[in-house]
């Protein structure tokens, strides 16, 4: 897969929401630039690579018997890459930024896929979150959405059916959300492993070994979800 930039921006008129889910949100102040980026072989449009104001909701919260588990996810950044199949772009117009300045944006936006693929994943395309490695997992997922907020504060949310996964650069933590089970998994270095299931019950684990999710272990459920992203980041593929 090789990836690349396209200079046919389109500019928001007015502050818009444009990806509206049942529980995640995106929207983007006036004046930001939404550039499509594309597969070269197949002129396939695989994202889109956000800049200006740009908010990220998601509600990541369980109700569980004994009450309410999680909290919302609430997060702002100037840049972002994004994939969803569902995005309103009925409040933007068309764009063009002259070659140089186009040219900056595209510099930028490269470097970001190129610390993606070094922060996130070894040089066999294993991922790696909190220098503990997680290994490839086959299947290719055909993911709802994510996106990746690139600053002030590297953040990834994904999002699979009824599956939720944040994972937080500044945090250094991991959080799976399954509305469908009212299941929570928080892994975090300080507190380990952390699960929350539907009777309110919390088990505390010292590994991601022994988390099952849908029949998979929680190395393969990230890794499924991220393989996509493996492919696509590869330094070598822009």
């Amino acid at each position: 897969m090789k990836l690349e930039l396209v200079n046919e921006p389109l500019r928001t008129t007015q502050r818009a929401i444009i990806v509206d889910l049942e529980d995640t949100m995106i929207t983007i102040s006036k004046r930001s630039h939404i550039f499509p980026v594309i597969e070269t072989q197949t002129y396939e449009t695989i994202g889109y690579y956000l800049i200006g104001d740009i908010y990220l909701g998601s509600d990541t919260i369980i109700n569980t018997t004994k009450g309410a588990v999680g909290s919302s996810i609430e997060k702002l950044a100037r840049e972002a890459f994004i994939k969803s199949d569902t995005i309103d772009f009925s409040n933007t117009k068309a764009d063009k930024l002259s070659d140089r300045d186009f040219r900056k944006v595209e510099i930028k936006a490269y470097r970001q896929f190129e610390k993606i693929y070094k922060q996130h994943f070894n040089r066999n395309g294993n991922l790696v979150i909190n220098s503990k490695r997680f290994d490839k997992y086959n299947k290719i997922v055909d993911l709802e959405f994510y996106t990746y907020l690139f600053d002030p504060e590297e953040f990834i949310l994904i999002k699979d059916n009824h599956t939720i996964i944040a994972i937080s650069s500044l945090e250094k933590e991991v959080i799976v959300c399954d509305k469908k089970k009212n299941s929570y998994i928080e892994v975090s270095k300080e507190t380990g492993v952390q699960i929350h299931n539907n009777d309110g019950q919390v088990v505390d684990v010292g590994s991601t070994g022994g988390v099952i999710i849908n029949g998979k272990n929680l190395k393969e459920v990230i890794s499924g979800a991220l393989k996509p992203l493996s492919n696509m980041f590869d330094k070598n593929n822009y």
